[in-house]
């Protein structure tokens, strides 16, 4: 009796990590997500700073965004971390960035429920390459890549954008 509770258990078990989306058609919240991503029309606030060298920071309360719109992008994030070059009194410190979408990739992956958005900008002779994932759900993970300062991530989600 024991080992039939045991058996129809673990077949339950099975059945229901079984029954992921294997068959590769995307889900619907995937598809909404990736009609967003394609059309370069959104806005990624994030809660979580993560530095390389140092803790994780809360950003809750703090501005900071990343605004697609067509083919450009607006972007400011505060920065925790050193600085290696450049910079300098008067300066915000922040990881700053407004303009086209240079060397675009996006890269979809529907196994994964999730797609990769790849571009470059430069400010003020900043070079900068910004990594970004955006899952399904609207959970979001960037990292920027500088050539003046420590790499970065952040976690976020996507937001409504402002009404202009």
């Amino acid at each position: 009796m024991k080992r039939r509770f045991l058996l129809l258990f673990l077949v339950l078990i099975f059945v229901a990590c079984g029954s992921s989306n294997r068959s590769g058609e995307a889900s619907a919240e995937y598809r909404q997500m990736l009609e967003q991503v394609q059309n370069l029309d959104f806005k990624i606030e994030n809660d979580w700073a993560d530095p390389a060298k140092y803790s994780r920071v809360n950003l809750i309360g703090n501005p900071n965004h990343i605004t697609f719109e067509e083919d450009s992008v607006e972007v400011f994030l505060p920065f925790f971390g050193e600085r290696q070059f450049g910079g300098g009194y008067g300066t915000s410190g922040a990881i700053e960035y407004e303009g086209p979408l240079n060397d675009l990739e996006i890269e979809e992956k529907p196994g994964k429920n999730k797609v990769r958005i790849f571009f470059r900008g430069n400010n003020e002779g900043e070079n900068m390459d910004f990594r970004i994932i955006v899952f399904a759900n609207g959970n979001t993970n960037a990292s920027v890549t500088s050539s003046q300062r420590d790499q970065i991530s952040y976690d976020g989600q996507i937001v409504k954008k402002d009404p202009e």
